[in-house]
């Protein structure tokens, strides 16, 4: 056993004595959780060096204490490493995405997505001491200890945060919808210098090199067409590659099958000429076993094995990447979307975020050492079922073969940014979810009249048997609710999405100018206000009879969607041909209205649509 690990442990059994001889010697009940972290927070003369990476669980640089992100509990839970036991949750702000530890292991750091901010917390005692304002909907978080640096997912930035001065300092624009991060730094004498900051973008499948010290993109990497939640990165440790797990859409194929949909990826990236090694690419369905939604990773410290963990069929790969051949395919728990190591490579931390629970796995024989809870979720019973049945790919009754989740279109009950060609009844372009409980029909052809129609999307794109025992109905037909209460669940969690709020709702006077134009084109007929849509069906000249095959005789009718979170769900129409909402005022009949309007209108049309619902 290492030298190090064997000092923790000496000091983690000394503080423990110490707490039971206090304990033994009160006649109070002693608190739950031992206020003896201090010894193993001792600083370090040299700071580490190497990469770290975004993630939804990390380990502290001195192997003390693992800290675990717990989405619906607006928490994080900050676990024992050596013991194995969890040591306190604490509250930070509103849907943690992922955190980071700062080198002296005393910080943890928190992208908050829900409030907009970063949550800084002390691990001596257990306190939230900031919670500094960034852009909206951070997501990926990394620090060297003096910068924080922050995915601002929503506008495409990379806020700086100065540690010292707690506050945001600097924004880099970048390519849009940025998520995961990696930074690589050295170390000398005690202060640190990073040489990269690297970025993947969720719906692309681009990374971004950025350059800390000029704070500039130096270059971007496209991986292989259709690439996609591309939310985390693993950087070697001599920083030479960069360790993508992505899924792949294949959005062009006109003969779907369950395996031909969505395909489990690791693409590897050089970081020396920046490009992607595509001879290296790990099919993770060819080397080992199917998954869905490969979503996060992390490298042994030799480099040797890769650890991946998939968000929808709920187990961990672990490849080896010499031979490019599997060792090993192990289930965890329910959405596992954060994986991390300890520093001397032996044990494996999971995050189940839909379970509440970490999985601890011995990274050497590949066995399971202890599943501990991490928080109780607050979500009504029948919510969290409908959630984590959305998520999962687990059970052939929602998928063969562990492939299709609703979530690997649909993730965070958003989109994919894709316009699927061999859907059943013709092209159509991914929607989100956003509010769809309050804007039934379902679907771009207006068949889907209750939630719980879904059922008929599990066994037809998905391939699953179904949640329901027999025949499926029409949708249009006899309803599906109360047929299983599983199906009956994933209603109940679809009728909770909420549009959030809009992050291009602060020029006031260009809103109101473009609000006006709105109702003076009578755009409001069709999309009334406050759902934005009049939930009917039109005909607007998008549409190519030859390719709409709708079993109820829709033809080029298609369902009015809402405009609310319109700024989020690019492209647009049923078959996608618009890409940017200007595009949308040139195409068709009934929108094109690009001869009839003056640039400072439409940009003021514009300005409106992306701001929607408008906060009053």
């Amino acid at each position: 056993m290492p030298g190090g690990i064997v000092l923790r442990l000496l000091i983690v059994l000394i503080a423990a004595l110490v707490w039971a001889l206090l304990a033994c010697g009160s006649q109070e009940t002693p608190p739950a959780t031992p206020p003896a972290l201090a010894p193993m927070l001792l600083p370090t003369t040299e700071l580490p060096s190497g990469p770290v990476s975004s993630s939804a669980v990390a380990v502290s640089p001195n192997g003390a204490l693992v800290a675990a992100v717990n989405p619906d509990s607006d928490s994080i839970t900050l676990v024992d490493a050596i013991g194995l036991k969890p040591i306190k949750e604490i509250s930070v702000g509103d849907e943690p995405r992922t955190l980071a530890f700062t080198p002296d292991s005393r910080l943890v750091l928190v992208a908050n997505r829900g409030s907009a901010n970063v949550s800084v917390v002390a691990v001596e005692d257990f306190t939230t001491v900031a919670n500094i304002p960034v852009g909206p909907m951070p997501y990926g978080v990394v620090t060297d200890g003096q910068r924080a640096f922050v995915t601002e997912f929503a506008l495409g930035y990379i806020g700086v945060i100065d540690l010292a001065r707690q506050t945001l300092v600097e924004r880099v624009k970048v390519a849009p919808f940025p998520a995961g991060l990696a930074l690589e730094a050295d170390s000398q004498g005690g202060q640190s210098r990073e040489r990269l900051l690297l970025a993947t973008h969720l719906f692309s499948g681009q990374a971004s090199a950025i350059d800390p010290s000029t704070l500039t993109v130096t270059a971007i990497a496209s991986t292989e067409e259709g690439t996609n939640l591309s939310q985390s990165v693993a950087v070697a440790s001599d920083g030479m590659k960069a360790y993508l797990p992505q899924t792949h859409s294949n959005a062009t194929n006109t003969e779907l099958s369950f395996d031909t949909t969505v395909l489990p990826v690791v693409n590897v990236l050089d970081l020396t000429e920046y490009i992607v090694l595509s001879e290296q690419r790990i099919a993770i369905d060819t080397v080992g076993q199917p998954s869905s939604i490969p979503f996060a990773a992390v490298l042994s410290p030799d480099g040797g094995r890769l650890y991946v963990v998939h968000a929808g069929s709920d187990n961990l790969s672990v490849i080896d990447l010499a031979a490019n051949r599997s060792l090993a395919n192990i289930s965890v728990g329910a959405n596992p979307r954060g994986i991390a190591i300890s520093p001397d490579g032996a044990t494996l931390f999971v995050n189940n975020t839909l379970d509440g629970t970490m999985s601890i796995i011995d990274a050497e024989t590949f066995t399971y050492i202890e599943t501990i809870e991490l928080t109780t979720i607050p979500l009504a019973a029948d919510i969290l079922l409908g959630k984590r049945i959305f998520n999962s790919a687990s059970s052939p009754v929602l998928t063969r073969d562990r492939w299709i989740s609703c979530a690997a279109c649909h993730f965070d009950a958003g989109m994919d940014t894709r316009t699927w060609e061999g859907f059943p009844d013709g092209p159509r372009n991914t929607p989100a979810l956003l509010g769809v409980g309050e804007t039934l029909p379902v679907h771009w052809s207006g068949d889907f009249d209750e939630l719980q129609d879904l059922e008929l999307t599990i066994r037809s794109i998905q391939f699953g048997t179904g949640l329901i025992p027999g025949e499926a109905h029409d949708s249009l037909g006899t309803a599906h609710a109360g047929a299983s209460s599983d199906l009956d669940a994933l209603a109940a969690y679809l009728e909770s999405i909420e549009v959030p709020p809009s992050p291009y709702g602060s020029n006031r006077e260009r809103i109101n100018a473009g609000e006006q134009k709105f109702t003076a084109l009578g755009c409001q007929v069709c999309h009334p206000p406050p759902l934005f849509t009049d939930l009917e069906l039109h005909d607007v000249g998008t549409g190519d009879p030859a390719k709409e095959k709708n079993p109820h005789g829709r033809g080029t009718n298609f369902d009015t969607p809402s405009l609310r979170g319109v700024w989020f769900t690019a492209p647009y129409f049923h078959d996608g041909s618009a890409a940017t909402l200007r595009d949308v005022f040139s195409k068709g009949t009934t929108h094109n209205i690009s001869a009839d309007i003056s640039e400072q209108e439409l940009q003021a049309l514009i300005a409106y649509l992306r701001a929607l619902p408008v906060q009053r």
